[in-house]
């Protein structure tokens, strides 16, 4: 595990060392801001004189004088920097155990012991009635990353996609098409799902300003929720053909689900009404008897500290025409998200996935579900429904859920587009004044996630075809697609997820910079030394590193498990892009200065530093859901 494995030995010996002295504490060991000062430092002489009135430099020196040294295999020396005590590492017997630890685990290395938990993951969670987006895709791809990391890990991870089929914008279309007698079928060339959205444009201001159709669209919700008759039956059909495009949609980015949670199986498995009476009963939840809810159900809100200062904090669960609310039916999801109901749902399998797994849907004449609860729920959605999300973290708390069992909304910032990017997308000429562009569905401004695709890929088909005039067309197409999937994916997971994204298409497919093109190439150069070297690098003895180079790619090797720990820590998923993007820098930067193949031969230990680099980023390349390419 290298830098993890070495900053825990270092821990356990500073502890033992402070045990020694009489101290009960727990070290704190991180790595230093600057190379410099060391590999790794602590700064607990500190933590000792704010608790007992020492000198830090004392503290120090004292601490050092305990600690055993000799049992640190790779420990060069330790040294007292004004209180701070800085570790450095042998660089050549850090080198040896690093590499020979990446070239023997190969696809697993990077992993590290953990207490394997049972996670829930929910993500996507498009409405059934338009194609997926750009926003909509930052959705998929953390979610994705989340649960290929956490499966990596080693965690037992459940891939969920909530299928709001319930709700004002399917009904919409299903006034639409039902009752307004709407073509069913899309003009050619137009996905259906796509069509769906352009309907819904259109629809969505027309009933907005008809009375009459308001109330309609209210009866359709009222009869999808009721099921059982033939809107409800209309409206599934009609919602599974979107729900086909987008899954089409999501596998052409390599994301993957386990199971289909549709809206309306939460309402007619009886989760819904278990959760409502449950909160009832525990006097969470009451009957409104006056004013403009009058004879709605509410959440009882305005006891709790972090609502109470809302001029109208209690949330309606069901309206007076008895239909469910957002709010409601997301608390009874998350009830059994974390295994609260004993109500379950029923399921059929629906495709098999281009991956090979098999997708499975709620459906009320299918096989009860064998589901118990997460120990940890993570439900990926936007900032807008911070406070919604809020609410059913309260309702959780008040249906019994137990201090182990966890649920976290996993909030992020919205996308938009480049005013060029989007100009370009959408044909309109004076988008390219804009900095930023946001989508708007009911005014049909929208970003669909297979046009951006479509865009993108003709801009590194172009750049591919010139860089490869005599490979082949299924080998240029194929490259190109890969290379597409993969510049979409990291620039939408490499940013903080609490900063909004402007999306750039020159900018995510650049050969140059934070884009996985970049890593990509890099990847590939190192694969054109192993394969013009013509032997494998399995294990190394010594290695006679000496340049920055060499022992700067080393470093930034031994510090993936490192850099993993922290993201299962934090869930801070843009932490992996930038070890991906220093990874490829340092590789970059060693293959400038340090030949691997000279007219002497093979320097047989910068070919295992090559083949141990093209492990951690294949490796970092899964968690990413990057294709791996020996050749671009």
């Amino acid at each position: 595990m290298g830098f993890l494995e070495e900053a825990e030995r270092i821990r356990v010996h500073v502890d033992q060392a402070l045990g020694r002295l009489g101290f009960i504490a727990r070290a704190r060991v991180e790595e230093p801001p600057i190379p410099e000062l060391g590999d790794l430092a602590t700064p607990v002489a500190f933590d000792l004189a704010r608790k007992h009135g020492l000198n830090p430099v004392e503290a120090a020196d004292r601490i050092i004088a305990a600690i055993e040294l000799s049992e640190i295999e790779v420990l060069k020396h330790v040294e007292n920097v004004n209180g701070f005590i800085n570790f450095r590492f042998d660089p050549v017997k850090y080198s040896v155990k690093v590499l020979n630890e990446a070239l023997s685990k190969r696809d697993d290395y990077g992993k590290f012991p953990v207490a394997s938990r049972k996670i829930l993951i929910e993500h996507t969670n498009s409405n059934p009635n338009k194609a997926l987006h750009i926003g909509t895709l930052r959705n998929a791809v953390i979610g994705d990353v989340l649960a290929r990391l956490l499966r990596f890990l080693g965690h037992e991870v459940i891939v969920v996609n909530y299928i709001d089929d319930s709700g004002s914008q399917v009904a919409d279309n299903i006034l639409a098409h039902y009752f307004m007698k709407t073509p069913l079928e899309p003009p050619e060339g137009v996905g259906f799902d796509e069509y769906s959205g352009r309907v819904y444009a259109e629809y969505s201001e027309k009933i907005e300003k008809d009375g009459e159709l308001r109330r309609l669209r209210s009866e359709i919700i009222r009869r999808i929720e009721e099921g059982g008759n033939e809107v409800a039956d209309f409206a599934r059909f009609f919602s599974e053909k979107v729900v086909e495009c987008q899954l089409e949609t999501a596998w052409s980015f390599r994301i993957f689900y386990d199971l289909l949670n549709w809206e309306t199986d939460v309402l007619r498995s009886g989760i819904f009404e278990w959760a409502v009476n449950e909160l009832r009963s525990r006097g969470e939840a009451y009957l409104e008897e006056e004013g403009e809810n009058k004879g709605c159900l509410m959440i009882r809100l305005r006891d709790v500290e972090e609502f109470s200062r809302l001029k109208a904090p209690d949330e309606v669960l069901v309206r007076s025409d008895g239909t469910a609310t957002y709010v409601g039916k997301d608390i009874a999801y998350a009830a059994w998200k974390l295994g609260l109901t004993p109500r379950r749902f029923r399921v059929k399998k629906w495709v098999e996935q281009p991956d090979g797994r098999t997708l499975l849907t709620t459906r009320w004449d299918g096989e009860e579900y064998d589901y118990r609860g997460a120990d940890l729920a993570i439900t990926v959605v936007d900032k807008r429904q911070e406070y919604p999300q809020k609410v059913v973290e309260h309702a959780l708390r008040k249906l019994g859920a137990p201090p182990e069992k966890k649920y976290l909304p996993y909030l992020y910032e919205v996308v938009a587009l480049s005013g060029e990017t989007a100009s370009e997308l959408t044909g309109v000429e004076e988008l390219k004044e804009r900095r930023m562009v946001h989508m708007s569905g009911r005014k049909g401004i929208v970003f669909n996630a297979n046009d951006l695709l479509k865009t993108v890929f003709q801009k590194v088909y172009e750049e591919t075809r010139r860089r490869n005039p005599s490979k082949d067309e299924e080998w240029v197409r194929s490259v190109s697609t890969h290379l597409s999937v993969a510049s979409i994916r990291y620039s939408l997971f490499k940013t903080d997820k609490n900063n909004i994204i402007v999306f750039d298409v020159k900018d995510a497919t650049r050969l140059e910079g934070d884009t996985a093109p970049y890593l990509q190439y890099t990847y590939a150069r190192a694969c054109r030394i192993l394969e013009k070297a013509g032997v494998d690098a399995n294990s190394l003895t010594e290695a006679s590193f000496n340049t920055p180079e060499e022992l700067g790619l080393v470093r930034q090797i031994g510090k993936f498990s490192w850099v993993l720990n922290m993201a299962w820590e934090t869930l801070a998923l843009n932490i992996i892009a930038v070890f991906m993007r220093h990874l490829a820098d340092m590789f970059n930067s060693f293959y400038e200065k340090c030949p691997v193949i000279t007219g002497e031969g093979i320097r047989m230990d910068r070919l295992a530093l090559v083949k141990a680099f093209t492990i951690t980023m294949g490796n970092a390349f899964e968690i990413a859901g990057i294709e791996k390419l020996n050749e671009v």
